[in-house]
């Protein structure tokens, strides 16, 4: 039992930091899911979520990030007009950052993908350092 004990608070030194991590991944990809998408437009299902190092820079940072591929009729104008006035917190308590890439206009509709990201430190993460 002295054995496992140091194991034991050695395995939670280490995985509190991921739990932690993976909840607030867990919650940033809910509120952007739970966001409207914007008037006549659909997800075509083929966004991407994902959390790690920072890519690029220095330090040790997280960087959580979830991709929505959507189908509008809506105009470029209306699109970045809507996502404008977005405000999905991130991570943290900090407000996510939303960028935009568009496809193929094919006169009906549109494809766009929309990025939502943010970083904060790893505070001892280990898939972050």
């Amino acid at each position: 039992m002295v054995v496992i004990a140091p194991l034991i608070g050695l395995f939670l030194l280490i995985m509190m930091p991921v739990w932690r991590d993976d909840a607030r991944f867990d919650d940033f990809h809910e509120r952007v899911l739970a966001y409207p998408l914007p008037p006549r437009t659909q997800d075509q299902g083929g966004g991407d979520a994902t959390f790690g190092k920072i890519s690029g820079g220095n330090g040790d940072y997280c960087e959580y990030r979830v991709q929505l591929v959507l189908q509008t009729g809506l105009s470029q104008g209306e699109i970045r007009t809507y996502y404008d006035k977005a405000r999905i917190r991130g991570a943290d308590d900090e407000e996510a950052r939303i960028s935009l890439r568009f496809g193929q206009d094919t006169g009906d509709d549109m494809e766009v993908t929309v990025e939502f990201s943010d970083i904060s430190p790893s505070d001892w993460d280990f898939r972050c350092t």
